[in-house]
């Protein structure tokens, strides 16, 4: 095989497969199946340069639209009409998915567009049900990414509870609004009338802190569950430093949310490499809780840091991670951020 004959075959094949991959991508999910048809005629056309090439006296003959057809010609011809033939029965599949795509992308519009026309006067409203909706990653199945509604206090099941703390990590008092509260008061030990008797998580933390006034933000650290681990299958809270605060202006959400969601599923996965069954993971929504942060960045960066981490960490032992929607704002700007990010597989 002469050497030009083997470089315009690489050329082919080297063409093919990178049409292939960018035919792949998400964003062409529409046009997949029409795409691969050059892909198809790039491999004949190499397949058959090679084998004549290395094999010149090999024939095959055959017959297309009343012309007869014989060696290499032949050859690509008889690929060619089998592509053509497989892209009519493929045509309905990506007629199919553009609808499955734009259905979607409407959806989202729509969410988006709930979410900025609702009065302002109008409370968003606490979802009492807990239910769940989660998302694969696209070609990883072993990972998902989605939302729980609800009060945290009714989730069951999840390995991983995250609070949101003060670079402080001062906990909420028992009777405040606040997840940090609601881990607080549940995770202790209580008497008969339901009175806080040992304050076990709190006083975890406050060791954790070893006197230190403070801790960087986006910074985590691990206290057992106390009671959450007889209630709800809690296995470990993990703290993360996601407000600060100034006086006279209360809390902030931190600057660094995609530097506390690394931490906390890194600080996860080394627990879990470390021997501790933990696959799942709940975020809440990070500094959301005092109004003073963009729900909707806010969501977006959540889910995108999460979504970054499981790709980059295809080892990772965490199965699902959890975004956490208390009221009804929030889990219509969460449904749509999941609905919309193409990382993640609607074919769930």
């Amino acid at each position: 095989m002469s050497p030009l004959h083997l470089t315009i075959t690489a050329v082919l094949i080297v063409f093919g497969v990178a049409l292939q991959i960018w035919s792949s991508a998400p964003s062409r999910i529409d046009r997949q199946y029409a795409l691969q048809l050059p892909v198809i005629l790039l491999y004949s056309l190499a397949a058959a340069l090679f084998l004549f090439s290395v094999f010149p006296d090999s024939l095959t003959e055959g017959r297309a639209l009343g012309f007869g057809l014989g060696g290499a010609a032949g050859f690509a011809a008889f690929f060619m009409l089998a592509s053509f033939a497989w892209l009519a029965r493929t045509r309905s599949r990506d007629e199919m998915a553009a609808l499955l795509k734009k259905a979607t992308r409407e959806n989202a519009a729509m969410r988006r567009q709930l979410l900025s026309e609702r009065p302002s006067s109008e409370a968003p409203q606490t979802i009492a049900q807990c239910t769940r909706y989660e998302l694969p990653l696209r070609g990883d199945r072993r990972h998902r990414v989605g939302m729980i509604t609800g009060n945290l206090a009714n989730v069951l099941g999840t390995d991983v509870w995250v609070n949101p703390e003060n670079t402080r990590m001062e906990m909420s008092r028992i009777d405040e609004p606040t997840i940090s509260a609601t881990i607080r008061y549940h995770g202790g030990e209580r008497d008969d009338t339901g009175q806080l008797t040992r304050d076990v998580i709190a006083l975890e933390l406050a060791e954790r802190m070893a006197g230190r006034a403070h801790v960087s933000a986006g910074q985590v650290l691990v206290t057992g569950p106390g009671k959450l681990h007889e209630s709800n299958q809690v296995r470990r809270i993990l703290h993360v430093a996601a407000v600060e605060g100034e006086p006279g202006s209360g809390y902030r959400q931190v600057m660094v949310l995609e530097r506390c969601v690394r931490n906390i599923l890194a600080e996860v996965d080394r627990l879990a490499a470390a021997g501790e069954p933990l696959h799942s993971v709940v975020i809440p929504l990070l500094g959301t809780g005092g109004g003073n942060s963009d729900l909707l960045k806010t969501v977006d960066t959540l889910l995108s840091s999460a979504v970054d981490y499981l790709q980059s960490h295809r080892e990772s032992r965490i199965r699902v991670v959890y975004l956490l929607a208390y009221t009804d704002v929030q889990a219509a700007a969460c449904r749509a951020a999941l609905d919309r990010t193409s990382e993640l597989s609607l074919g769930h």
